[in-house]
């Protein structure tokens, strides 16, 4: 069964959640916003990749691999470079 969903949310307050496994029931990862509720059953091994690539694309907006240099690294070189001088 194949099927493609997409709900634009960017702009509201989420709640998500994952629900344990049960006995009749796998593990459902739901995420709840203003425009509507999206739930998805899957396996561990399943909700093991969703955070695997939600943590890759954190790490690689919080610490990117070339570090910018910024106004203020140039400045505190410039005035090291004075101090030498």
């Amino acid at each position: 069964m194949g099927a493609a969903m997409s709900l634009d949310i960017t702009g509201e307050r989420i709640e998500a959640a994952v629900q344990p496994k049960r006995m009749y029931t796998p593990t459902i990862l739901s995420v709840r916003a203003q425009s509507g509720t999206v739930e998805i059953h899957l396996n561990d091994e399943q909700l093991a990749e969703i955070e695997f690539a939600i943590r890759q694309h954190l790490d690689s907006v919080r610490y990117p691999e070339e570090p910018q240099e910024t106004v203020e690294d140039v400045k505190l070189e410039y005035s090291i470079k004075e101090g030498i001088a």
